[in-house]
């Protein structure tokens, strides 16, 4: 399979970014490396939006106290809610890292957003960031009122990693009878930990996210856990009764193709899914590349799905 090409401003971007801790070429190496990716968890500056009220709380977790950062639009009516999860390898990352996304969630499709500070890999591996985001989901149906949001209109929405631990959420409040979701969308989610897809085996030295990377990232969080569906959601044997679903994809993306075969899957199981592949995009383009017009154009269109399921 060759590789296609990079969309051109996006190539622009990656030749030209001051990358700081990140690197957008061999990520592999620092996912070795833990004094390197722990300086991946080092919040960063956060932006500023005034039309967005943003908060920490504290809940309890099963790891002990679990941080939910918390963004609402300033209006007095209910809103519809959205737990965000945030991608990072399962190894990095944090609310404040995906902020402009939350930040944009929250005032475009006119919602409440709640991310989830999950415990990281590979101090805590499988299934501590499920069991994290799970317990947020049932504390906001429980409690949306203190959130000013509405415990009819729950999305679950997640990036990379976070598309895998999101997807893992809504399976498991299927299967447990839990909270009901109405939306769920999954931004290029890793949800195959067996990387045997096509894309996975054979994208190896692609910008942002490689092979060595993706193998490192499974390692730490699944460990011999791949085959749990709740680790890796495609191998659910029955995707049946999940909400409507939206997935996007990068073209040029080892994950590529497990996300397109897990939107065929959800459809075949009679689940109503939107997969929309991003053409000359890489993993990570609308987090890393927001400026760039594809990274725009794909923004506003996971901004339409929300909005649309959440306010119909």
């Amino acid at each position: 399979m060759s590789v296609p090409a990079v969309d051109p401003e996006i190539q622009i971007l990656l030749d030209t970014a001051d990358t700081g801790v990140f690197p957008v070429y061999g990520l592999d190496a620092v996912l070795a490396d833990p004094q390197r990716y722990a300086l991946l968890r080092a919040l960063p500056e956060t932006p500023v939006d005034g039309q967005v009220e943003v908060r920490d709380l504290y809940i309890p977790g099963p790891g002990g106290q679990l941080r939910l950062r918390v963004y609402r639009p300033g209006t007095a009516e209910d809103l519809p809610v959205i737990l965000y999860v945030h991608g990072g390898a399962y190894t990095y990352g944090s609310p404040e890292a995906e902020e402009g996304r939350s930040l944009r969630y929250a005032r475009d499709a006119r919602a409440v957003v709640v991310s989830v500070d999950y415990r990281l890999a590979p101090e805590h591996p499988f299934p501590a960031a499920a069991d994290d985001a799970y317990a947020a989901l049932t504390w906001i149906a429980a409690n949306a009122a203190e959130l000013g949001g509405d415990p009819a209109r729950i999305a679950v929405a997640g990036g990379s990693a976070g598309g895998n631990i999101a997807a893992s959420t809504v399976l498991r409040a299927r299967d447990q009878a839990g909270p009901h979701v109405l939306f769920q969308s999954l931004t290029y989610p890793g949800v195959d930990g067996s990387l045997a897809s096509a894309s996975a085996r054979e994208f190896t030295d692609t910008p942002v996210l490689d092979r060595g990377a993706l193998e490192l990232a499974v390692r730490y969080y699944a460990k011999d856990s791949h085959t749990d569906p709740y680790a890796s959601p495609i191998r659910a044997a029955d995707l049946s009764g999940l909400p409507p679903t939206y997935i996007a994809v990068a073209e040029i993306d080892p994950l590529r193709d497990e996300g397109r075969d897990y939107a065929a899957r959800l459809s075949a199981a009679g689940v109503t899914t939107e997969l929309v592949q991003v053409p000359g995009a890489v993993h990570g383009f609308d987090l890393l590349f927001p400026q760039a017009r594809i990274s725009e154009r794909n923004l506003a269109d996971q901004v339409r799905a929300l909005r649309d399921a959440l306010h119909p």
